[in-house]
């Protein structure tokens, strides 16, 4: 039989603690997050009660600037799912909310933009 040249899929000492203690043993979201997801910290924060520095890594990205599931979750350096467990247990502590959504766009503010530039690249020509 030919050696498994690939990762090993045990897990190292070296990895840090494993996962299920960072999300107090839930395995799903208790919120629908997806990656591109914006959250904000709450000002001022309540306390978690985490003593967990993922968690307050998490919370300090999102001070200050909305910042996304996958873009905490590579700055914490943690999977995605696991990202999405933990900012759901602080959103339901009450630290983080979903930033508020931009304002949307009608499709006569592109036909408007569109035109503009139009107008200027004639205008240059």
């Amino acid at each position: 039989m030919a050696a498994f040249a690939g990762r090993s899929w045990t897990r190292q000492a070296s990895e840090g603690p494993a996962h299920f203690i960072l999300t107090g043993g839930q395995t799903r979201p208790s919120r629908d997050l997806r990656v591109e997801t914006l959250l904000t910290a709450r000002d001022p924060a309540p306390p978690t009660g985490s003593q967990i520095p993922e968690a307050e890594q998490a919370i300090a990205l999102c001070r200050g600037q909305p910042s996304s599931v996958a873009e905490i979750a590579a700055l914490v350096d943690l999977p995605v799912q696991i990202t999405k467990v933990l900012l759901s247990r602080l959103m339901d502590a009450g630290a983080l909310t979903v930033a508020d959504k931009p304002a949307t766009h009608t499709p006569d503010d592109f036909v408007t933009l569109l035109e503009a530039v139009r107008d200027g690249l004639q205008r240059s020509l």
